[in-house]
């Protein structure tokens, strides 16, 4: 087929693109960071940045999305109390804005965050910018320096896991991290679940989730 194609007879090799038909994705095993190894990469981190391992870990959020909050994206802090605290992501991978109800966890990190007059991020810094804007590398290095033993993305997988062993919904979870599909979602995780938690994780879809 590649020599039929190479003397022009086809434009594309139908091999080849049966072939990736029967090729699954092998996913890499998440590395689940103990909460003392979070505890010591955040001591390491400068500034702000000592709360951001410990709110991706209660957010699930991604890396990115996080490090360009701004405090203009939070409402309801006047009354710092989960249910009246929303968030909305503007810097999503998938460019496609969503809101969150902030759990207690993370509004609690949040009021010990001070702000800065010259920044209106979150985790702010004093740069012509106001942001971290390559902390994923930044804790690479804190990482190899604390003995963290993972990545920064992995305090999202962390958040899912443990949510949806807790009984959140798959959808919920879906909704809350912002997977496109709840197939990738359960592509990542189901596998971290017993079998019984994999039934009650699908069994409702919605389970609460507002």
């Amino acid at each position: 087929m590649t020599a039929i194609k190479n003397d022009g007879w086809i434009e594309k090799n139908p091999v080849r693109a049966f072939e990736r038909q029967g090729m699954k994705e092998v996913l890499p095993d998440i590395i689940l960071p103990k909460k003392e190894a979070i505890v010591r990469l955040a001591a390491r981190a400068p500034g702000t940045l000592t709360h951001f391992p410990g709110f991706l870990e209660a957010t699930g959020g991604r890396v990115t999305e996080m490090a360009m909050l701004q405090w203009s994206d939070i409402v309801g802090l006047e009354n710092p109390i989960e249910g009246h605290v929303e968030v909305t992501l503007h810097h999503t991978k998938g460019g496609k804005v969503r809101a969150i109800e902030l759990r207690q966890a993370v509004i609690d990190i949040l009021l010990k965050i001070r702000r800065s007059n010259s920044s209106p991020y979150v985790f702010s810094n004093k740069t012509d910018h106001g942001y971290y804007r390559d902390p994923s590398n930044l804790f690479w290095e804190y990482g190899q320096e604390t003995g963290f033993g993972a990545r920064l993305h992995d305090l999202r997988h962390k958040f899912a896991i443990e949510r949806l062993r807790e009984g959140w919904s798959i959808y919920r979870v879906q909704q809350y991290i912002g997977h496109g599909s709840v197939l990738t979602t359960e592509r990542y995780y189901l596998r971290y679940l017993t079998q019984a938690q994999q039934a009650k994780v699908k069994s409702d879809g919605n389970n609460g989730f507002r």
